[in-house]
């Protein structure tokens, strides 16, 4: 019997160690293949390059608003697959609504250079990419999406923005992995926490959280918590959909309301 439970604590410690040491290909799987460029889809757009920390320099796209308006400016942080190429639809359908948008890769994602390894690179990755577009001394929307999510508020925290938009967002990643793994100490192991819900309680902009309601990655409770927490003014928008099939015009026609219900460019 002893060796018997030896051999399970032996065995529970090796895929804890395990899941530790890939951790982060559990949760990253960036592409590095671009599938088009703004242009395939009419957009005016220019390439960025944006040094970040530890020599990394990321890759990203600026696609100014239509008719040279000045409405304010989106940065767009995306989830955790993929790249930039693969949010050209939505980017598409913000600036249809009057937005300049940015999209950017993180380190290790489409044509951005390194590797995450842990949080503070991704942060500040995002935070780079706001530097570059704060630049332009015009007002800044911050739209996570997913992963993103996590980037966006952080940004939200540290800096001045026009508004927070959370989309499709898990309210901890610690939170969502515990879910995936609840056999696993995942909040001991994880060296990733992008804990957006506790970072509502110091952001005062206007907040829109919206989320697919049959989302099978992120459930919708994870949205639901985090408009409960959020300060006013904020919003809330259940969208049809899941994680991967909310319909871009559909996310559009609820972001373009929010901005002018809260004159979010004032």
């Amino acid at each position: 019997m002893m060796i018997a439970v030896a051999g399970l604590v032996v065995g529970y410690a090796a895929v804890c160690g395990l899941v530790s040491w890939k951790q982060t290909s559990l949760m990253l799987f960036p592409d590095s293949k671009l599938r088009g460029t703004p242009r395939d889809l009419g957009l005016d757009y220019s390439d960025w390059s944006v040094p970040s920390t530890d020599g990394a320099v990321l890759h990203g796209w600026q696609i100014p608003p239509p008719g040279g308006g000045q409405q304010g400016w989106l940065l767009h942080c995306h989830g955790n697959g993929g790249n930039i190429s693969d949010r050209l639809l939505v980017a598409q359908q913000f600036h249809a609504i009057g937005l300049g948008v940015v999209l950017f890769d993180y380190r290790g994602f489409g044509h951005s250079q390194g590797q995450i390894v842990e949080e503070k690179q991704l942060l500040a990755d995002g935070q780079a990419a706001y530097d570059r577009l704060a630049a332009l001394k015009q007002p800044v929307l911050l739209y996570g999406e997913s992963l993103g999510g996590g980037v966006a508020s952080y940004l939200a925290q540290q800096n001045p923005c026009a508004g927070l938009v959370l989309q499709s967002t898990f309210t901890r990643l610690t939170d969502r992995a515990s879910e995936a793994y609840p056999f696993l100490p995942v909040r001991w192991l994880s060296r990733f926490q992008l804990p957006t819900i506790d970072r509502l309680e110091s952001i005062h902009c206007p907040i829109l959280v919206m989320h697919g309601r049959d989302d099978e990655v992120i459930g919708v409770h994870h949205g639901q918590q985090l408009f409960a927490r959020a300060k006013a003014p904020k919003a809330w928008v259940e969208l049809q959909g899941g994680h991967n099939s909310i319909d871009t015009v559909q996310l559009a026609a609820a972001l373009g309301n929010w901005i002018r219900e809260q004159a979010v460019f004032k």
